[in-house]
């Protein structure tokens, strides 16, 4: 089996806890724009930092004028290996208006499609495809 082989059947037989992960990330109501919801930002946060130390990164939380940012490296990278930066934010945008949802934004919810397909609704997921 080549590397790219390998890295495939790793990624297909990490699908299940990976979306199991996603899921437990959109759970979070992390309106970083909502006061009342500091606390569930700086949860999401802890959230990220504790799934990529699980992941055997070096993790961090970081503070910054606002909300916290999460920081990862990993450090088993042999010398001269390529750094490679994601770039992402963990907050979401408030939910309003309510009416417009189907069902509770941070509930999410598989969602088979005509095309065989399957869709994740929840706040912050912009009806991603599920890799099912």
């Amino acid at each position: 089996m080549n590397d790219l082989e390998a890295a495939l059947a790793a990624a297909d037989a990490g699908v299940d806890a990976g979306l199991e992960r996603l899921l437990e990330l959109i759970r979070i109501p992390s309106v970083s724009a909502d006061p009342s919801r500091e606390a569930d930002v700086r949860r999401a946060a802890e959230w990220l930092s504790a799934d990529l130390a699980s992941m055997g990164f070096e993790a961090s939380i970081r503070p910054t004028e606002r909300h916290p940012m999460v920081v990862g490296h990993d450090r088993s990278a042999p010398e001269g290996a390529p750094h490679v930066l994601f770039y992402g934010h963990y907050d979401v945008q408030p939910e309003d208006p309510l009416d417009l949802w189907h069902a509770d934004p941070f509930t999410p919810a598989l969602l088979p499609q005509p095309d065989g397909e399957t869709w994740i609704s929840g706040r912050g997921a912009s009806m991603t495809r599920a890799p099912l």
